[in-house]
């Protein structure tokens, strides 16, 4: 008898450090994974900032302002040409321009962008599942999202598929379609039969321009067609969009101001744009 209550005894030990083992590991690889995502620090951040502004940026210069070596500098710079940000020259770097790529835009108005998606983070619960078209800043809200928990994203972009392949707390489903190169997304007849097989409450969208005459236009044909095949189905369309894209037209229309929920946008819009859109019964979120 003494020796079987040992025993239990034992095993009861044996299973509590196992358990809390396990829990340590899993709370371990969350943080591992969480830390992953702060992709740059205050330098990297301010240098993008100045490429906006500037077209070149010296190590020289950039030690001087940072107070820092030549080697952390070169470190900072080969960090951002790595992730497509700039281009490296003799003593310095300079912005790369490659058009409509998403992964070079991604880093214009990056702060700006940060702060958005952060806030349409907020508005997606643990365990929802939602529809993020392709872009810049949707592809920054997926990972975002990683952060939480069950979170399923239904996509057609490529781009983002690849962009949040080391985060497996998300389950991603991409839409099958012709493929477009420069946007890395899916668009076409196959891309919306997909769609139609969805129902969820938000979808999560970018705009290269909104008005009142256009409502929420993009540059290309094909990616408006998807957008509104979103729409369909969606209760709630949400658009995350710098300020400077409002105001504007861009050449196709996806949908009138009416059937876009939410904007989430930055503190510098215009008075006069922010009152066009809710009076147009749009929910205008500055950060």
């Amino acid at each position: 008898m003494n020796l079987r209550r040992f025993l239990l005894a034992l095993f009861k030990k044996i299973g509590y450090y196992i358990k809390n083992s396990f829990a340590t590991k899993i709370r371990s690889a969350r943080n591992d994974s969480l830390e992953a995502f702060k992709v740059f620090n205050e330098r990297q951040l301010r240098i993008i900032s100045l490429l906006q502004s500037q077209e070149k940026v010296s190590v020289s210069e950039l030690t001087a302002e940072f107070g820092v070596s030549l080697v952390t500098v070169r470190q900072d710079l080969k960090k951002l040409e790595d992730q497509g940000v700039l281009k490296r020259t003799h003593g310095g770097a300079v912005a790369v321009d490659n058009g409509y790529d998403t992964s070079t835009r991604m880093w214009n108005n990056y702060e700006k962008k940060q702060r958005i998606v952060q806030r349409a983070a907020g508005l997606v619960s643990d365990g929802e599942t939602i529809i993020i078209e392709t872009g810049s800043t949707c592809s920054l809200l997926a990972r975002e999202l990683a952060t939480k928990r069950g979170i399923t994203i239904i996509t057609n972009s490529v781009f983002l598929c690849n962009f949040v392949r080391a985060c497996s707390s998300l389950d991603v489903v991409l839409l099958g379609g012709s493929f477009q190169h420069d946007a890395e997304a899916n668009v076409g007849p196959l891309t919306k039969l997909g769609l139609s097989q969805f129902s969820v409450d938000k979808c999560f969208i970018g705009a290269d321009a909104i008005s009142e005459e256009k409502g929420v236009s993009t540059i290309n044909l094909f990616r408006a067609e998807v957008v509104r095949s979103m729409s369909e189905s969606a209760g709630k369309m949400i658009v995350l969009t710098t300020s400077d894209k409002i105001g504007g037209s861009a050449v196709a229309s996806v949908f009138p101001l009416d059937h876009l929920h939410t904007l989430i946008t930055d503190t510098d819009i215009k008075p006069a744009d922010q009152h066009m859109l809710e009076r147009a019964g749009v929910n205008v979120l500055t950060v």
